[in-house]
């Protein structure tokens, strides 16, 4: 490559991370991120302390399996996306600093691969805590049997897959529930309606995938199966790691990014 083309490569790169950055700072040195995240943690430590006391060994299931396969656990973890992603472009917006944005020297590509990738960094950061738990209570187990070979009677003892499998559906889903949250916020000019448009896709997708769960097996019954997040969180908790969410969540994400880049890019050479 010549110095011309390397020279606008570090530019384009440079004006992502500013964006990135710029991003980032938004949530991290704000109260707006800080609440997300002790409301996160908080609800985390809830549903956690309630699995513990209904585990018994019996159940030769692993906590993540229980805890995220729990309906409660649903129910907070679809509004965290409407909330992390709902102020990227409408509050650009409302505090008419989008079209400032959009005539800087940058691409409509940088700013939304800027502001999703800040958007998922802060959702990866907000299970980070979670990370903590193998060392908290009994779970310490865990780690006891893994490095001494020690069983303690009457305990539970978990694999290391019992907690890669589950992080790794997380934030595999997460690639593309917060390009959805990305897209519905640059639909609209009102937090709001972005969130709410954004809270009822995550709430069809996820009854999507029990649909066979209320009318049985029929000839498209696979395709429910293969779309049902539940499902999957459930095998990855079990260590049973698939690489079809991996084309399904990256595939549904590069469309949602690029369907986002459109719309930014019809209200840029609208203005």
């Amino acid at each position: 490559m010549d110095d011309t083309t390397i020279k606008r490569s570090r530019s384009r790169i440079r004006a992502f991370y500013t964006i990135f950055c710029k991003e980032l700072r938004s949530y991290l040195c704000t109260p707006f991120g800080w609440v997300i995240l002790a409301c996160t943690m908080a609800l985390q430590g809830f549903w956690l302390q309630a699995v513990l006391q209904t585990m018994t060994k019996a159940t030769g299931e692993s906590v993540m399996f229980y805890m995220l396969g729990n309906v409660n656990f649903w129910f907070y973890f679809i509004f965290i996306f409407p909330l992390i992603t709902m102020r990227t472009f409408a509050d650009e917006e409302r505090l008419g600093t989008l079209e400032g944005l959009l005539t800087a020297p940058v691409t409509t590509g940088q700013i939304v691969l800027g502001k999703y990738c800040a958007a998922y960094v802060f959702y990866l950061i907000l299970w980070l805590p979670m990370m903590l738990y193998p060392w908290m209570s009994d779970l310490a187990n865990m780690y006891t049997s893994m490095r001494y070979g020690i069983t303690p009677e009457g305990s539970i003892v978990y694999t290391l897959a019992d907690w890669v499998g589950p992080y790794a559906i997380l934030a595999l889903s997460g690639t593309f529930f917060i390009a959805v949250g990305v897209l519905c916020s640059a639909l609209t000019r009102s937090q709001i309606i972005a969130g709410i448009v954004a809270t009822c896709f995550m709430i069809m997708f996820y009854f999507i995938g029990r649909v066979t769960e209320l009318w049985g097996e029929f000839p498209a019954a696979p395709a429910f199966h293969y779309l049902s997040i539940t499902e999957q969180v459930g095998a990855f908790s079990r260590g049973l790691v698939d690489t079809r969410p991996l084309v399904l969540y990256f595939s549904l994400a590069v469309f949602t990014l690029a369907l986002t880049k459109r719309i930014v890019d019809y209200r840029r050479w609208r203005r």
